[in-house]
């Protein structure tokens, strides 16, 4: 067969997290950290999944009940074999050799091997299904199909813009309305400069975003004064920077940040955590911005700030701290297919 490589984009997301679950606005950034998926002839017949950056491996066989075919396939491998399933169904798909590699979402830190909060996930997620997509001669996968194929791995959970950054790269406006999801590409505002940095240790997402849940089922009025604050900033925010305002984006990305402190405070969860307040003494004293990206308490966070030499004093306060600053820039491009004979 044809072999088939694709790639998908890592993601930043700057403004509207947890409000875009109910809706808000947000802004997402591709970044240059892609995970890539190869697909060539399966040696036995059967679907092979191989992961090395895992160090992982597993035999789907080609026949028989689905449920039964996951038999054996280890934790990590399970959503592969999950999408594969779903993908199958009502359809011939001959089986091949799966690789799926994501090396960039890692770093050396403190000794150990850390994973960075870019969405490794959505990106091995959307790049596998585009070289589905291609093997099956199908159409180009849509924002919704990546969506809720997603969604099928995480339980239902998430608003899928990390999807769209991955699928579409750039930087994007992401909204959801009803059971449809919007994405509009933006432009970085001229002068205005950044960096990630690695807070020191992991988050969990579905931890932070359960506790939240559980947040809204007991104070469901104290849930919605947040949210409805978090959503004003987000949408005023993106608005300044479709103006091309980057002191008014300045301005909301900061208020922004302050506000998702409150909203951690309120839920009984630690969003804008230790060494996240930490970094944003550091940037402050620098003349710049900071905000933790995604669900906080851990990972990544940015620093935005209009004279690039005052970042570059941050940078080395920041490493001198012991938060590593991560060598990211825009990746303008999304979901990249190539099949090569």
């Amino acid at each position: 067969m044809t072999r088939i490589t694709a790639s998908a984009p890592g993601k930043l997301v700057l403004l509207g997290e947890y409000a875009v679950l109910e809706g808000a606005p947000a802004l997402v950034l591709a970044v240059n950290r892609r995970a890539h998926v190869r697909l060539a002839d399966s040696v036995g017949g059967d679907w092979e999944i191989v992961s090395p950056t895992l160090e992982l491996a597993a035999c789907l066989p080609a026949r028989g009940d689905v449920d039964a075919r996951r038999e054996g396939v280890p934790g990590e491998l399970a959503w592969v074999a999950q999408l594969l399933g779903e993908f199958g169904r009502g359809e011939a798909l001959p089986p091949c050799r799966v690789e799926l590699e994501s090396n960039a979402f890692y770093f050396e830190h403190a000794g150990a091997r850390a994973k960075l909060g870019l969405g490794s996930s959505a990106a091995l997620t959307v790049a596998l299904l585009g070289a589905l997509h291609a093997r099956a001669n199908r159409p180009p996968v849509s924002l919704d199909t990546a969506i809720a194929a997603h969604r099928g791995i995480q339980h239902g959970r998430g608003s899928g813009i990390d999807i769209a950054a991955s699928l579409v790269g750039g930087l994007s406006r992401f909204q959801l309305e009803g059971d449809a999801a919007h994405v509009a590409p933006l432009a970085w505002p001229s002068g205005l400069h950044w960096r990630c940095v690695y807070s020191g240790r992991p988050a969990s997402t579905g931890a932070m975003l359960a506790a939240v849940a559980a947040w809204r089922e007991r104070e469901p009025a104290g849930y919605a004064q947040g949210m409805h604050e978090l959503a004003t900033i987000s949408s005023r925010g993106i608005n300044a920077l479709a103006a091309s305002d980057a002191a008014a984006f300045l301005s909301s990305f900061h208020a922004y940040a302050d506000a998702l402190a409150r909203f951690g405070e309120s839920a009984g969860v630690d969003i804008a955590s230790r060494e996240h307040r930490a970094i944003a003494a550091i940037a402050a004293d620098c003349g710049c911005v900071y905000k933790s990206c995604g669900a906080g308490n851990g990972d990544v966070g940015i620093t935005l700030g209009v004279e690039d030499g005052r970042l570059r004093e941050f940078a080395r306060r920041a490493s001198r701290a012991g938060f590593p600053v991560i060598d990211l820039s825009t990746d303008p491009a999304g979901l990249a297919v190539a099949s090569v004979a």
